[in-house]
């Protein structure tokens, strides 16, 4: 009987002019967000190895432009290779930056974003499969489900389902079923069909790793599809007409995809305010030109103390030059740290206190299934905020190891042009400039907490149907 009745739900929504719209409106923009991720993907991929090539010609131009100065103030840019799991999420890959300046300068290094390159970029919206399911398609579940149990009524065949002998139970059981089966079906098959394309290409080449969360994305998808059918049949079991369980569905998706994430962070705003990025700066600022006014105080002193013992001012001679860029290297190393390890301060007080509310915030979104179910994709697609993290710290990393490069080798260059007797005559040589090496690897931490996203995003269907379940049992069918 169970069977019979899941049978003739689904021919129901099936043969349904509603379903049959909804369903190719559903195909449609499926396969335009493969497409478009696609596309997206194609044009980063190629953005990247033309900066990748326009990197090199820069090192190898560096490597005879014989100028300091150039490769203080210029330097070159390294860069973030996309990865193809942004063709089915974009996340926060569109918004961060993926080059950074490398220069032997003491400044914080910046990140571009392509809206810095091309304006009007921002003014699109962005189409990617998360932000399709996430709010297309569950609002079409919605469309689907918001009748299934008090539109029957209101047409009287409930009454009649009901004097069969079947239990509420299987009654429950068969809607749900009866309306998931063919919602899963108009939108995996289409699904499925783009994404067996995208593997096809040439230009797309994923991991295993990345497969596999590939597949725990299609999963997180079917959940959240399943929390909508769920709220969806639980809100018909509720209402007692159609335009009633119409009205309190439309308010819930409202509230689940656009007011709740908006609303948590204006309540961690008001709990936990933000630190200002600017003032941040201006204390890095007065720091830097503290130490700066410092360390040309204890040249000026060196300067005046070596005349008074020597007699001689220190340009006046090889040995007097020699010693002369011995501290002045000396003092640059020194002030460096020092400007170094007061900016590493700073930044640590700030992050620290924008974590705090940013996880309060994080915790708050997590109310909303859909904040739940975009935060999961994004984690398992690795276009979120820790990869780039992981990025500007390998670039932090490397800039500190060039910086130190630099040092020694502008120092050991200045020494032979004060003292070429002691020191070999001056040849420019800069060949063993370090070189970057950026590997994206996948955490355990960001399967950890997509998995954590994906259980809440399953309690909220378990409660959905328990509340359905409930609610059934005392159901007036007449």
């Amino acid at each position: 009987m169970l069977g019979c009745l899941i049978r003739k739900e689904i021919l129901d929504h099936i043969l349904s002019l509603r379903f049959l719209i909804l369903s190719v409106i559903a195909a449609l923009v499926v396969l335009l967000s493969l497409y478009s991720g696609y596309t997206y993907y194609q044009s980063s991929l190629e953005n990247y190895r033309l900066a990748e090539t326009a990197t090199e010609n820069r090192i190898r131009q560096l490597l005879d432009c014989d100028d300091w100065l150039e490769l203080d103030a210029m330097g070159f840019k390294i860069h973030k290779p996309p990865t193809p799991m942004s063709i089915f999420v974009r996340g926060l890959e569109p918004a961060l930056g993926r080059t950074v300046l490398i220069s032997g300068g003491g400044k914080q290094l910046p990140a571009r974003s392509p809206e810095s390159v091309e304006p009007s970029l921002g003014v699109f919206p962005l189409l990617d499969l998360g932000l399709i399911v996430q709010i297309v398609v569950s609002l079409f579940i919605l469309l689907l489900t918001f009748d299934v149990v008090c539109g029957e009524k209101e047409n009287g065949t409930l009454r009649l389902i009901a004097a069969l002998p079947i239990s509420k139970a299987k009654l429950l059981l068969g809607k749900f079923l009866g309306v998931l089966i063919p919602t899963l079906a108009s939108i995996f098959l289409p699904l499925l069909l783009g994404l067996a394309a995208v593997l096809m290409s040439p230009h797309a080449k994923f991991t295993e790793l990345e497969l596999i969360h590939l597949v725990l994305i299609l999963l997180t998808i079917g959940t959240y599809l399943c929390v909508f059918t769920s709220a969806g049949i639980f809100a018909s079991c509720l209402a007692g007409r159609s335009a009633t369980a119409f009205v309190v569905l439309l308010s819930f998706w409202v509230a689940t995809v656009i007011v709740l994430p908006r609303l948590s962070l204006i309540v961690a705003d008001s709990v936990s305010p933000a630190p200002s990025f600017y003032n941040l700066i201006t204390e890095k600022a007065v720091v830097a030109m503290a130490d700066l006014e410092a360390r040309y105080e204890r040249h000026r002193n060196w300067q005046q103390d070596y005349q008074r013992v020597n007699g001689i001012e220190w340009h006046q001679t090889p040995e007097g030059r020699e010693a002369y860029q011995l501290f002045f290297a000396q003092t640059r190393r020194e002030a460096r740290t020092h400007t170094f390890r007061q900016w590493e301060r700073l930044d640590e007080a700030f992050q620290n206190r924008y974590n705090v509310r940013l996880d309060l915030a994080m915790y708050l979104a997590r109310l909303s299934p859909t904040f739940a179910f975009n935060n999961a994709v994004v984690r398992l697609a690795g276009v979120g905020w820790e990869p780039q993290h992981r990025f500007k710290v390998a670039g932090e990393r490397f800039w500190k190891k060039y910086r130190a490069w630099f040092a020694r080798t502008k120092t050991r260059d200045r020494l032979r042009l004060a003292h070429p007797a002691k020191y070999g005559e001056y040849v420019w040589d800069v060949s063993d400039m370090p070189r970057f090496i950026f590997h994206e690897r996948s955490h355990s931490e960001d399967l950890r907490f997509a998995l954590v996203d994906v259980g809440i995003l399953a309690l909220w269907g378990i409660m959905f149907f328990a509340g359905a379940f409930f609610t059934i049992q005392g159901y007036d069918v007449r």
